[in-house]
């Protein structure tokens, strides 16, 4: 039977494995001195830990240094592949890649964020700030204002959106209308925002999801915001992605969120 020291233990030691987890995403790399520092580990604590998580292939260790390890690696592609929902939308990414000629992404919320599931490149790619397991403000993009879509309205009042009232052109009053036309129309934009000849086109994808997610293109701005055809080719991509999630019966995971969840995947 587990004491209460044990069960306490546990949660602190995963919290500190995730401290220095987050400290080598940040800084590409570690020595232990830096990893003490900068998550408050003591310093004979956070060499265990580093030691340890080396001999797991968690981290890599070259002379001095600790930078993410291959079974990291492993474990993030095979969570990006072999999930149900990627395995489902891949083809009908791919064809509309295909179609469009344009880069397609895949996005699932987190917090305020989008992440970046997905990328089919293509010849544009290289203009398009973006890679799979990448993070970027969801109300600056056409598929992360899409995945904001899918939240309630009075989601946008929480405290983690404060900083739309600051430095936003509108604030949070101007997201909030145009998040309204995206659950009107089904379709979000981003017209130079991320990049001044970049344009995007976004949709929510509604149903047979285990959180809020969300495909778009992009390309010439002048190209893929103007054009009807563009349009509809990702609004029916989305509803296609709906059609086969439903066939495959899994519909019953779905429970629409109240607010920005915490990805799954």
């Amino acid at each position: 039977m587990a004491t209460n020291s044990d069960e306490t233990s546990v949660p602190s030691m995963l919290d500190r494995v995730e401290l220095i987890l987050e400290a080598v995403d940040d800084n590409g790399y570690l020595t232990n001195s830096q990893a003490a520092r900068l998550t408050g580990i003591p310093r004979s604590t956070a060499h265990r830990l580093l030691e340890k998580m080396v001999a797991m292939r968690w981290l890599k260790r070259i002379d001095t240094r600790y930078e993410l390890g291959v079974r990291l690696f492993e474990l993030g592609s095979r969570a990006i592949r072999d999930h149900w929902f990627h395995s489902l939308c891949l083809p009908i990414m791919q064809e509309l890649h295909r179609s469009t000629g344009a880069v397609v992404h895949l996005a699932y919320l987190d917090g305020i964020d989008s992440v970046y599931w997905e990328k089919l490149s293509g010849a544009f790619g290289a203009n398009v700030p973006s890679r799979i397991g990448s993070r970027y403000p969801a109300h600056r993009s056409a598929v992360g204002k899409a995945l904001l879509s899918r939240l309630r309205p009075e989601a946008i009042d929480d405290p983690m959106f404060d900083h739309l009232d600051h430095g936003v052109p509108g604030g949070r009053a101007a997201l909030r209308t145009e998040l309204e036309q995206t659950r009107s129309h089904g379709i979000a934009f981003d017209r130079g925002i991320a990049a001044p000849s970049l344009g995007c086109v976004g949709a929510p994808v509604t149903a047979g999801i285990p959180e809020p997610a969300a495909i778009s293109i992009c390309g010439p701005v002048e190209r893929i915001t103007t054009d009807r055809r563009m349009i509809d080719a990702v609004q029916r991509a989305a509803a296609a992605i709906e059609r086969a999630a439903s066939r495959d019966d899994v519909s019953g995971r779905v429970d629409a969120p109240d607010r920005p969840p915490r990805p799954r995947a």
